[in-house]
């Protein structure tokens, strides 16, 4: 389940802000999924603070601090299978999520979490939180956090059912995929249970049969606002339904998060095309499946531009799941392509249509629609389904599948298709690239300081029906204003450099994206860049390094902190004196040796003490 480092391309998927109406793993929907924060959607520069975190499930519940020095870190890659994280540091870094009717009054909840811990000690360390205090039960919704004895507890209605993971401890620096699940249908000694990386840590008893409608904002990084105690961590993904999700939901979801970040799980582990011996196809997991005549999804699709739905043979104990190797969205490969067709798509899917033992079955004949918003004008008959029968990795020597019919809103679908099989590949293509094209593929979007300007360079790898680009600069990465419009140099399937230049540098921290304009009106952006123009002339200084009792700090800065090698913020526990010429001495005898890191507007740094 290694992820590869693809390069990320904008143009072909829908602009962050369009928010997707499928929960995740095609679980649930805005009506029910009442938050869904991922890491890998924030758009903003690596090691930047963290001032919102966008809810993706189509609520808006976001989770906010406006307080700087109560702000995590953004992290482009982590150790959860080089995924983005919000890191926060365990001293005071909490987030806010403002109190919604669907976060609780329910008869039904469930949370997921991923998180790799830094600071589990014998302190309540909380996951998140809804409640005033822990001494005041009114609008005590519930709570979720690790606790004595590296366990994880919960508490739903105030604390007079509070339970643990029993058997089950958690450990600093390992990954873990977690669920709280609360469900006010069951007899009283089955209502509350947890799972850990999708084996069954505890199932209590809970006297309430709903959740109470707290008033309160929910936290992530401590029990309740301003606890005391933080749980220091990198988030990766926080999810809440507003009911219990039953056994084949939970299924999907766990197969979903263990994909994306290489987390093993301990049972029902039914997808298996994320390992690498499969070729990693970690993203976007979706599926569908059937526990008994009453647990069953048979239509999904999630944040990917797949949907699957209408077997015609699913029975119990099956599963189709399906995820893609997040390689460009485009069709430009044309030369692992059968004959008649101009190009395919470079991305593939990969499917496992298997029983809970692993063992392949056939779910029968089943409808593909594809969503292509975003990607130019489509004509449905010049569209064609590759699937790779015989699994050989090679769409060159397939029969094209055609009959796509538009069923409205940029969506295309193929109905009834009996070639897909467990294991199997398979994508889209087009007979017709002029007019039906499949479009922009960026290679790089990248800037540097120059002597007096900064330079801005991306590189295009194919470009169909795109218009114009605009790039543009904010101090902030809130508030953008135009920097320059550059027009497309056409239709070409072949490399195209484009470079503008920004001369007005009046602030040292400049951020910087790209606006890709279509024909037809539709646009998307790129990532996030960053050029610290100060930072490229070596405005700051750390001396002596090493060192074993001060360390002093040269250079005009705003603020800064310092974190040990666990990730945590240790900026109030060193002795800081400053004095002219913007110098800064620490005080760093008392530290135990080893590696640390000053985090500041400027950038990074580290020193070692010795």
């Amino acid at each position: 389940m290694r992820i590869s480092n693809y390069p990320l391309v904008f143009a072909f998927l829908l602009p962050f802000y369009l928010i997707a109406q499928d929960g995740p793993a095609g679980v649930g929907n805005s009506l029910n999924n009442g938050l869904w924060l991922r890491a890998d959607k924030i758009q903003q520069a690596d090691s930047s603070f963290v001032s919102e975190w966008q809810d993706v499930s189509g609520n808006m519940n976001d989770a906010e601090q406006t307080t700087a020095s109560l702000q995590p870190v953004y992290l482009e890659s982590s150790n959860l299978n080089g995924q983005p994280v919000v890191r926060l540091d365990g001293t005071n870094d909490q987030l806010y999520i403002s109190d919604a009717a669907i976060l609780d009054g329910s008869s039904g909840l469930t949370y997921y979490a991923v998180v790799r811990p830094r600071n589990l000690t014998s302190a309540p360390r909380g996951i998140l939180g809804k409640r005033i205090t822990y001494n005041t039960n009114i609008d005590y919704a519930y709570t979720w956090f690790f606790y004595t004895n590296s366990r994880l507890y919960t508490d739903i209605n105030t604390a007079n059912n509070r339970f643990s993971s029993g058997s089950t401890t958690y450990s600093n620096n390992n990954n873990y995929i977690l669920s709280l699940d609360f469900d006010g249908s069951q007899p009283l000694t089955e209502r509350s249970r947890m799972y850990s990386n999708g084996n069954i840590s505890a199932i209590a008893s809970e006297t309430s049969t709903s959740i109470i409608d707290s008033d309160q904002d929910l936290v992530l990084g401590a029990l309740n606002a301003n606890y005391g105690t933080y749980l220091g961590a990198d988030y990766a993904e926080v999810i809440q339904f507003n009911y219990s999700l039953d056994s084949l939901e939970h299924i999907l979801v766990s197969n979903y998060l263990s994909a994306k970040y290489n987390i093993p799980l301990g049972m029902n582990d039914v997808y298996v095309q994320d390992n690498s011996t499969n070729g990693d196809y970690d993203f976007d997991v979706t599926g569908i499946g059937r526990i008994d005549a009453s647990t069953i999804v048979d239509n999904a699709k999630a944040c990917s531009i797949l949907r699957i739905s209408n077997p015609t043979d699913l029975n119990d104990d099956e599963y189709l799941i399906w995820g893609h190797n997040n390689k460009t969205q485009v069709a430009n490969n044309n030369s692992d392509v059968p004959f008649g067709i101009d190009a395919r798509f470079e991305r593939e899917w990969r499917v496992s249509e298997v029983n809970g033992s692993q063992t392949s079955i056939d779910v029968g004949a089943v409808d593909l629609t594809w969503d292509l918003s975003n990607l130019g004008g489509i004509i449905a008959s010049d569209l064609r389904l590759l699937i790779d029968t015989d699994n050989d990795g090679i769409f060159s020597d397939e029969t094209p599948i055609s009959g796509a019919t538009s069923i409205g809103g940029n969506q295309y679908a193929f109905l009834g298709i009996t070639e897909i099989a467990d294991s199997v590949r398979f994508t889209l293509a087009t007979i017709d690239q002029d007019q039906t094209a499949l479009p922009v593929e960026y290679i790089s979007f990248s800037g540097q300081k120059m002597e007096n300007h900064n330079e801005i360079n991306w590189v295009t790898a194919s470009e169909i029906n795109n218009d114009f680009f605009e790039v543009e600069k904010s101090i902030d990465q809130e508030n953008w204003a135009l920097l320059a419009t550059v027009n497309s140099q056409g239709n070409y399937r072949q490399d195209n450099s484009y470079t503008t230049i920004d001369r007005n540098l009046n602030h040292e921290i400049n951020y910087y994206r790209l606006k890709q304009t279509d024909l037809n009106g539709q646009f998307s952006y790129s990532k996030i860049i960053l050029i610290d123009n100060n930072n490229q002339r070596t405005v700051v200084e750390i001396y002596p390094n090493p060192s074993s009792e001060m360390i002093s700090i040269k250079g005009k800065l705003n603020w800064f902190r310092i974190y040990n090698e666990m990730g945590e913020d240790i900026t109030r526990k060193i002795g800081i004196k400053a004095s002219s010429d913007h110098i800064h001495h620490l005080d760093v005898a008392f530290l135990p040796n080893g590696i640390y890191f000053i985090h500041s507007e400027k950038g990074t740094y580290s020193f070692i003490k010795i």
